[in-house]
C-alpha cells in the first residue's frame, strides 16, 4: 500500500461489496430542521457518468463515477475504481469545474459578494466561499493580500495520511488552525447508546464517515471519534480497534491534541492482536506459535506495551499462551472444534475494552454483542482535471487552483451474527 499526503498520491485499497442501511444517509435539510432551522434545499449539480471524489471512513479521498442520482434523498450512487458501490450524499461529493454558470459560495450557493462577507477563492481548488460561511471564518485582511489561502477541504486533502496527519510545514500549521473548529454542530448528531456511531455518519474534524472499531481515537471529553489520518499526535501508526489511549481533541483542548497511552496487560495484547489478524486476514483462528506471536513481535513498537516492553522476545509467547488459556470466555481454542490445540480465535469479534473510567462509565454491553461485519475500502487515484475548479465558471481571479478534494460520504457499520467479511491488508 502507498501512503498519501494529498490528492496527487492517493491510497489504493481493496474492499468487498457491502449493503448499506438507507438510514445512514441523512440530508443536511434533516440535520438542521430538527432544531427549527430552515435551509434551502440544494439544487442538483451532478450528472450520471461524472467523475467525483469522496471521503471514505478512514478520512482519506477516493475516486468514483456517478451512476444514479436520487434527488429526493439528495444522494448519488457511485461506483469506485475497484467496482465497489455506495450511495453518497450530495454534500459529500466534490466535482470538477464546468465552462458555464456563475460563481457561487460552495456552502450557501449564493452569488453575492459584499463586505463584510465577501467571496474568497481557494488557491488550490478554485471554489468560492463567503467569509462567514467557511469554517473557520475567513479574516478580511486576507482578501487584499498576496498570501495564498486554502479552504478547509484542501487543507485536509494536503495533510491527512495513513499513520497520522503531517506535523511540520505550513500546511500542517494550517491544519492545526482548521482543527480548532468543527464543520458541523455536535448537538445535531444522534448517537447510539454506546456513543460509537451516529445516524449522520459525521465524525472527526473533517466531518466524514468513520468506523470506531478500526483506526479511530475517541476524545474523552466530547466523546467524538477522530480518524488516525486526521490527528497529529501519533508517534506510530495505530492498530485496528486500539482504544488504549486517553485522547483529547484540538477543540476540547483549545490547541494541540493530548494523547497518553494506557497500560496493557498480556490478555489485552493477545486480544488486540487476534482482532487485528482477523481484520487483516478475514479468518477466525490463528496459530499461536506461528502467526500470533509473529504478529506481536513484528508490531511490538506499535503496541506501546509500557512496563511489558522490557520482556525479552523469548519469554513473550509463554505469557501470551497463559493469557489465552486462562480467559476461555474471551478466547476460543481450536481443540473445542476438533482442531489443533494451539489454534486460537476470539469468541466475539470485537476490539478489547480499555480500562479507563471514561469507557467503563458507558456500561457498554460488548460482552454479549454480535460480531460485526467489517467492510473494506475503495481504491483511488487523483481526479484528472485540466481546467480550473469553480462552481460552474472558469475562475477570473489571480489564484491557480489545481484540484478539488472530496467531501465525506456516509457509511454505516452493520452488525451480523454470521462470520464477518473482513478486508485484506496488503
Amino acid at each position: 500500500m502507498r501512503d498519501s499526503t494529498g490528492l496527487g498520491n492517493l491510497l489504493v485499497h481493496k474492499r468487498s461489496p457491502c449493503r448499506r442501511n438507507q438510514r445512514s444517509l441523512v440530508s443536511p435539510t434533516k440535520l438542521s430542521s430538527r432544531h427549527g432551522q430552515k435551509i434551502k434545499r440544494p439544487a442538483c449539480k451532478f450528472e450520471e457518468g461524472q467523475d467525483v471524489l469522496a471521503r471514505w471512513s478512514d478520512g482519506l479521498f477516493y475516486l468514483g463515477t456517478i451512476k444514479k442520482i436520487n434527488k429526493f434523498k439528495q444522494s448519488c450512487f457511485i461506483i469506485f475504481e475497484d467496482s465497489s458501490k455506495s450511495w453518497v450524499l450530495w454534500k459529500d461529493i466534490q466535482t470538477g469545474a464546468t465552462e458555464s454558470g456563475e460563481m457561487v459560495c460552495t456552502i450557501c450557493e449564493e452569488e453575492y459578494s459584499e463586505a463584510p462577507n465577501e467571496m474568497v477563492i481557494c488557491d488550490k481548488c478554485g471554489q468560492g466561499y463567503h467569509q462567514l460561511c467557511h469554517t473557520p471564518n475567513i479574516d478580511s485582511s486576507l482578501i487584499d493580500s498576496d498570501e495564498k489561502w486554502l479552504c478547509r477541504q484542501c487543507v485536509f486533502a494536503t495533510t491527512t495520511k495513513r499513520g497520522g496527519a503531517l506535523k511540520k510545514g505550513p500546511n500542517a500549521k494550517a491544519l492545526q488552525v482548521m482543527k480548532q473548529t468543527l464543520p458541523y454542530n455536535v448537538v445535531d448528531l444522534e448517537w447510539d447508546a454506546g456513543h460509537k456511531t451516529n445516524v449522520q455518519q459525521c465524525y472527526c474534524y473533517c466531518g466524514g464517515p468513520g468506523d470506531w472499531y478500526l483506526k479511530m481515537l475517541q476524545c474523552f471529553k466530547c466523546k467524538q471519534w477522530f480518524h488516525e489520518a486526521c490527528v497529529q499526535c501519533l508517534q506510530k501508526p495505530m492498530l485496528y480497534g486500539d482504544r488504549f489511549y486517553t485522547f483529547s481533541c484540538s477543540v476540547c483542548n483549545s490547541g494541540p491534541e493530548y494523547l497518553k497511552r494506557l497500560p496493557l496487560q498480556w490478555v489485552d495484547i493477545a486480544h488486540l492482536c487476534l482482532y487485528n489478524l482477523s481484520v487483516i486476514h478475514k479468518k477466525k483462528y490463528f496459530d499461536s506459535e506461528l502467526e500470533l506471536i509473529t504478529y506481536i513481535n513484528e508490531n511490538w513498537d506499535r503496541l506501546h506495551p509500557g512496563e511489558l516492553g522490557e520482556t525479552p522476545k523469548s519469554e513473550r509467547y509463554e505469557h501470551i499462551l497463559e493469557a489465552l488459556n486462562e480467559n476461555k470466555t474471551m478466547f476460543m481454542s481450536g481443540k473445542e472444534i476438533k482442531k489443533k490445540k494451539h489454534l486460537f480465535g476470539l469468541r466475539i469479534r470485537v476490539p478489547p475494552i480499555p480500562p479507563n473510567a471514561a469507557f467503563k462509565a458507558e456500561n457498554e454491553p460488548e460482552g454479549t454483542t454480535h460480531e460485526f461485519k467489517i467492510k473494506g475500502r475503495k481504491s483511488s487515484k487523483p481526479l484528472p482535471l485540466t481546467r480550473e475548479m469553480s462552481n460552474g465558471v472558469v475562475r477570473q481571479e489571480k489564484r491557480k487552483p489545481v484540484g478539488r478534494p472530496p467531501g465525506p460520504h456516509t457509511k454505516k457499520m452493520t452488525e451480523r451474527d454470521s462470520e464477518p467479511v473482513l478486508p485484506l491488508e496488503t
